[in-house]
């Protein structure tokens, strides 16, 4: 206030910028009526500032400083001020921690994502191992399950192979021990050696006598009541060349071969052993079991075998 009444007695260009200042911050109807008064010319001097300005500047500081603030108002506004400024850093600090720990956030999320792809990647790839050994399961169990139906089989088929070769060995005893068949047991068939002179009545012939007739019906029946899975017939001869009246109707060992092995498939065929177990071959002179260069290996050589598979 004494500053204020100071101002009113300094010189009129600070009197006038104080108006002007005050019509600024106040924007009231008395400082608007100073400063057209002012601009009027009605303020021409000291006295007349005194007689006519100053009644009205009093009364406008009367009225007017009531909407001033206190000294304790200021001061209360002040540390509000300054509080709201603390706040403020504080706020700024806060904000620059917590933009520190979203970048940290962030960077911990990365991770996280990488880590997840890396995961997700890792189980796909056991997912696709797994798929795999799966599969090599399926596989493997397959081949066990055909490996043991095999194995299985094998059991059953050495099983048949064990009974029919003694099924074989007890109806052919009486020929077996005349020495006029021969049985062999092989790994996976029943061989039933017989040779030529027990059949057939010359080195060159390839009919049966009654008593070969006889046994191969014999062996025909054994066979039926054995059915086994298979029956192959087949000729040899030794190495002698055909001739004669025999080369007429066998030109070679092949054809004599062919011929007797033929000669004991149709009585097989005749005694209803079904056809599509029977096979007769020709092997010639190319297979020998005993030396052609004797009479005795050479009568062992002109034989026919039955082989048979259980």
């Amino acid at each position: 206030m004494a500053g204020i009444i100071r101002t009113v007695f300094s010189p009129v260009h600070t009197i006038r910028d104080l108006f002007r200042g005050m019509a600024r911050a106040w924007k009231t109807p008395e400082s608007q009526m100073i400063d057209s008064i002012w601009r009027s010319g009605y303020i021409f001097s000291m006295k007349t500032y005194r007689l006519r300005v100053l009644p009205v500047l009093s009364l406008l500081l009367m009225f007017g400083c009531a909407h001033k603030y206190s000294e304790a108002e200021y001061m209360a506004v002040s540390d509000q001020l300054d509080a709201c400024r603390q706040e403020l850093t504080m706020i700024r600090e806060d904000n620059a921690q917590l933009s520190e720990r979203l970048s940290r956030a962030l960077e911990e999320l990365d991770r996280a994502n990488t880590n997840l792809t890396s995961l997700v990647t890792e189980k796909q790839d056991l997912l696709d191992k797994n798929i795999q050994c799966l599969e090599e399961k399926k596989v493997l169990m397959k081949q066990i399950s055909q490996s043991n139906a095999s194995l299985q089989e094998k059991k059953e088929s050495q099983w048949r192979m064990g009974k029919g070769y003694e099924y074989i060995l007890s109806f052919l005893e009486t020929e077996r021990l005349r020495d006029q068949v021969y049985i062999v047991r092989t790994p996976e068939k029943i061989k039933i050696v017989i040779p030529q002179r027990t059949l057939f009545p010359t080195p060159a012939s390839a009919w049966l006598t009654p008593r070969g007739a006889n046994i191969i019906r014999k062996i025909a029946l054994g066979l039926k009541q054995l059915n086994p899975a298979s029956i192959e017939i087949a000729g040899h001869t030794d190495n002698t060349p055909v001739t004669g009246q025999s080369n007429n109707a066998y030109p070679t060992n092949w054809h004599l071969a062919q011929a007797r092995a033929m000669s004991v498939l149709l009585i097989f065929n005749d005694s209803e052993i079904p056809k599509d177990k029977l096979c007769a071959m020709s092997f010639g002179d190319t297979k020998p079991i005993a030396d052609n260069t004797s009479e005795e290996g050479r009568a062992m050589n002109r034989r026919v075998e039955i082989l048979i598979v259980p």
